[in-house]
């Protein structure tokens, strides 16, 4: 077997683990492994014993997850992406500067050839004065086309630590991050507000809920709107599943307000259910032509294509 023909895509977060193979020249899916072994765990367990390098012990599970592969598919080459490439993961590598370039130049990565002779291309990820990421700069390569056929603009990569992408003439010159994801469930959770809010299905209460904490995000300091959530609950007896929703509004209203002051077209892509979030958002804040919404299978076909671009750099 032409071992080009395929390869072992691996997407390695802080909490999640995920490996597919790919045929390389359609990019289509053989099988999918998932685990909850992101590196912050896997790190953690690292740390529990001696007989191991970290790279050894973290090459030692990626290798374990190839072995569940058809044996005719375990000696492929394997791009991993995102925080594999951190102090706690499989090996670490410094961070490229903006800009990059949509074909995937500019960007940092590394050959590593593991004890039991698998190759890993190890992608790293971007920083600048104002942010940093490691995974959505190459979910930004493979959404790279899409801008440059509907022009500059920012892309939105909602998640944790949602990242805002500055898109010009075929590059990627700048960012910014926000943890926004990370406040919403530090709040909800661990702080006097978490006896106040309450997850729910979305619906049209959901979404009017939503709609108020957006509204108030904008005519209210933070930290104030934020206390908002507490008086609805003690004072106005609003239902603890209203809350939820409005403290969402509020905080990713924060993040998303100060894009009304830029003339740039505003790009979306993000996976359900947070898609809707954003959608509805912007949908307020922003008028219809100043935005682009991407279907969600575009975010999941995102990183493979990225992927596949830094494979073809490596390659010449």
């Amino acid at each position: 077997m032409d071992n080009k023909a395929f390869f072992i895509s691996c997407d390695w977060g802080t909490t999640n683990f995920r490996m597919r193979l790919v045929e390389t020249s359609t990019l289509k899916i053989i099988k999918t492994i998932k685990t909850d072994q992101g590196v912050k765990s896997l790190y953690n367990t690292y740390l529990e014993q001696n007989a191991q390098t970290q790279t050894q012990f973290f090459a030692t599970y990626l290798e374990k997850q190839i072995q569940q592969l058809p044996t005719e598919h375990r000696n492929h080459l394997v791009i991993v992406t995102g925080m594999a490439s951190s102090t706690i993961g499989l090996q670490e590598l410094a961070y490229a500067k903006m800009p990059f370039h949509q074909s995937g130049a500019g960007l940092n990565w590394k050959m590593l050839v593991m004890e039991s002779g698998i190759n890993v291309l190890l992608i790293s990820g971007v920083q600048t004065e104002t942010g940093m990421m490691r995974g959505e700069e190459t979910q930004a390569l493979g959404i790279g086309e899409l801008l440059k056929a509907t022009g500059d603009g920012i892309l939105l990569l909602p998640g944790t630590h949602s990242k805002h992408i500055t898109y010009e003439k075929g590059s990627f010159t700048s960012l910014k991050s926000f943890m926004t994801g990370e406040l919403f469930e530090v709040l909800s959770k661990k702080s006097i507000l978490a006896s106040s809010v309450a997850a729910s299905e979305w619906s049209n209460d959901a979404e009017k809920a939503f709609k108020d904490g957006l509204m108030h995000s904008l005519n209210t300091e933070l930290t104030a709107g934020l206390l908002m959530v507490r008086t609805n609950d003690v004072v106005r007896s609003y239902t603890n599943t209203y809350n939820y929703y409005f403290l969402s509004g509020l905080l990713i209203g924060d993040e998303l307000a100060y894009l009304q002051k830029t003339k740039a077209k505003v790009f979306l892509a993000a996976s359900k259910p947070i898609f809707n979030f954003y959608k509805t958002a912007l949908e307020v804040l922003l008028p219809s032509k100043k935005v682009i919404f991407f279907e969600e299978t575009i975010l999941e076909d995102a990183l493979l294509k990225g992927q596949k671009k830094i494979l073809d750099l490596y390659e010449k």
